[in-house]
């Protein structure tokens, strides 16, 4: 089933103008499926920045676990993880799956497609008083008409102790037709 998205995105081009573009698309949620760069990863196998990719294999279970990403060391400095995406698609929503001590996440960055510029999307404090339990961090987008292909997790670990494990991150939004 196709969809039209009427969500415009507004543009300011050269002098000024603005400029409305509506993006025609088709419903896709994916989860990231490959691994661009990283701060650090605990070992190359467990806890390794790629056991972010796929669909969540620790959620709905709390505590350390080898089948999330986990950070070399613990609360010593910011940490990041950039993840990319098979499909390039529009960003409605980002989950991001924290199974072990959440609330680091600060901010989230997506790549443009067509010019390879970082776009942040979210950006608040790490939150130190969450529950010791799992959770599905989602950032609700006003979903914008271009098209991204990867997305960077800025984690403040010293903000929220002990190691921070993400399991999985999806995106939800429209590809093209």
């Amino acid at each position: 089933m196709k969809l039209k998205s009427l969500l415009p995105l507004l543009l300011v081009g050269a002098g000024g103008c603005v400029e409305l573009i509506e993006f025609n698309g088709v419903p896709i949620r994916q989860y990231a499926t490959k691994v661009i760069t990283f701060s650090s990863q605990y070992s190359t196998t467990n806890w390794s920045a790629a056991q972010a990719l796929g669909k969540q294999n620790v959620f709905p279970n709390y505590g350390d676990n080898t089948k999330a990403w986990a950070s070399l060391k613990a609360d010593d400095y910011r940490e990041f993880l950039v993840l990319g995406l098979d499909t390039p698609q529009t960003a409605k929503t980002i989950e991001i799956y924290e199974t072990f001590n959440p609330g680091a996440v600060d901010s989230v960055f997506v790549r443009r497609v067509d010019s390879d510029e970082w776009i942040k999307v979210y950006s608040k404090p790490a939150i130190t008083d969450l529950p010791k339990e799992a959770r599905v961090f989602t950032i609700f987008l006003s979903e914008a008409t271009f098209l991204v292909d990867a997305i960077r997790i800025a984690i403040n670990s010293p903000e929220v102790e002990g190691w921070n494990e993400i399991d999985a991150v999806a995106i939800t939004g429209e590809r093209e037709q």
